[in-house]
């Protein structure tokens, strides 16, 4: 295993290691919680310790796994190009780097305005795909179309800062990279536009030329190679919006790394976490 491996490795042990301690922490609890639910009443206690644990670990693992995101785009990219505070434009603030959990954009643009999340909603509505089969235009909502939304900013600048949090930013040498990060993307019709705006005003937000966002998933639902479906291909330009699976890793990912590699990686840290034992031994005490 080389350095960088071992690096990654360490990396998701880490944060995997926390995520356990989290679940166990918590899991007794949430159990009680799920016994008083009359609509499992006639589950097994065991199926039912295992339902609490599968939405457990599928509520907290996204956050675990960002941070696995976070710490390997800076063995990449740099510790200063994937700061906490993610600050571009040299805004004046009061924030503690080591007081950030996750990354939060630091602006001077009003990103709660109802005005301009108004005009970001109708930017994003009247992009978007229309039709179907070989007449299907696909959304208007491009790398180059969404410029336009710099300018559009400029008009809620204010003397204070403001800030957003960012699923994950990092500068790769060239551009500012936002993303709006999800586990498989499998998104329904009614929550996809919320979070293409959402990441749109982030994109308004940090305010720069040389900035790209994307809608980023951590595997691809419909299976590695396949191609992927979902409700926000509708509201962003697809493929030129996205990374989705794999993609997004070989973007974060150090050189020489490729995705099979990581996705190993992954596999023998959560085997030497003993993922399974600790799963057994919740279950165990849980229905004692």
């Amino acid at each position: 295993m080389t350095e960088t491996e071992r690096k990654i490795k360490e990396i998701v042990f880490d944060e995997f290691g926390k995520l356990i301690k989290n679940i166990e922490g918590d899991f007794g609890k949430n159990y009680i919680k799920k016994r008083y639910n009359f609509l499992l009443s006639q589950l097994d206690e065991t199926i039912t310790a295992n339902m609490v644990f599968v939405s457990s670990f599928e509520s907290k693992s996204g956050y675990a796994i960002e941070a696995c995101a976070k710490r390997i785009a800076r063995l990449r990219f740099g510790e200063e190009n994937v700061p906490n505070i993610v600050n571009p434009r040299n805004i004046e603030h009061d924030l503690k780097p080591a007081s950030i959990n996750g990354q939060v954009l630091v602006t001077d643009i009003d990103t709660d305005n109802g005005d301009l999340r108004g005009k970001i909603s109708s930017f994003r509505a009247n992009h978007v795909a229309s039709g179907k089969g070989g007449a299907r235009v696909k959304s208007g909502v491009t790398q180059e179309s969404i410029k336009d939304l710099i300018p559009l900013a400029q008009k809620y600048r204010t003397s204070h800062y403001h800030t957003k949090p960012v699923d994950l930013a990092f500068f790769d040498g060239k551009d500012w990279i936002v993303m709006e990060l999800k586990a498989g993307g499998d998104l329904d019709s009614s929550n996809a536009p919320s979070n293409v705006e959402k990441l749109l005003t982030i994109y308004a937000g940090l305010n720069i030329p040389n900035s790209k966002a994307y809608f980023a998933t951590l595997y691809n639902k419909n299976g590695e190679g396949n191609t992927w479906t979902g409700a926000v291909k509708k509201h962003m330009a697809y493929p030129e919006m996205f990374l989705i699976g794999k993609k997004f890793w070989e973007t974060i990912l150090p050189a020489g790394i490729t995705y099979e590699a990581f996705a190993e990686i992954y596999k023998e840290a959560l085997q030497e976490l003993d993922l399974n034992m600790h799963i057994k031994e919740m279950i165990e005490r849980a229905v004692e």
